[in-house]
């Protein structure tokens, strides 16, 4: 056991209220614009399949646009299919999308719940080239982004000292990473301890959740 003096849990008091602010204020300055990027996006076949305007559009990293990008041509190329996939009457194949974007944006329950499933991105590419009935072919492709690093720092006790720890993560792919933490004195002058951990991600913990 240990005790704080006066001092310390004043110090104590301000990081866990300065991060905690800071985490706040971070969290409101984003709020706006996720919500924003988490409604349907309509693009074209082409701009689909380009790094960069994916990159713009929707702000996603470029190993996300990537792999989008990568899913989007192996739809085109009948290589796989979106998540969702209509064929919808429309005079022109912009009506098309944005039918489509209109009907997830109202939450249209008459579509399947893969449609409106709460992710990151969620992307509507029409194929421009019409089906033999004369209707378009309309794809819908949802994205959760995984983000390269994870950087964190904090405060911790052991044996009564202070140190903080900080910590950078490197994630692989959606389910593995590695993770470096050192721990370093209050001063900035030595590294007191440290770890190194691979992450991975699981569906069920044991066999409790």
């Amino acid at each position: 056991m240990f005790s704080l003096t006066k001092r310390q849990a004043a110090i104590l008091f301000g990081v866990v209220f300065l991060v905690t602010l800071a985490g706040w204020l971070l969290y409101r300055s984003h709020a706006a614009q996720e919500a924003r990027l988490q409604q349907a996006t309509i693009l074209t076949e082409q701009q689909a399949q380009n790094i960069n305007t994916l990159q713009n559009e929707l702000k996603i990293s470029k190993q996300n646009a990537e792999m989008l990008a990568a899913a989007v041509a192996e739809a085109k190329a009948g290589q796989r299919q979106p998540e969702v996939r209509y064929i919808v009457q429309a005079p022109t194949v912009q009506v098309a999308a944005e039918k489509v974007s209109d009907q997830i944006k109202n939450n249209d329950k008459t579509l399947p719940p893969l449609a409106l499933e709460k992710t990151d991105r969620t992307v509507v590419v029409s194929n421009e080239t019409k089906t033999p009935e004369a209707n378009w072919d309309v794809g819908v492709f949802k994205v959760n982004n995984y983000k390269n690093w994870y950087i964190g720092a904090g405060i911790g006790v052991h044996d009564g000292d202070y140190y903080i720890p900080l910590a950078a993560q490197r994630n692989f792919s959606k389910d593995a990473a590695v993770d470096i933490q050192a721990n370093v004195d209050t001063n900035f002058k030595e590294i007191n301890g440290g770890q190194v951990m691979y992450r991975r991600a699981v569906n069920k913990l044991f066999i409790l959740f």
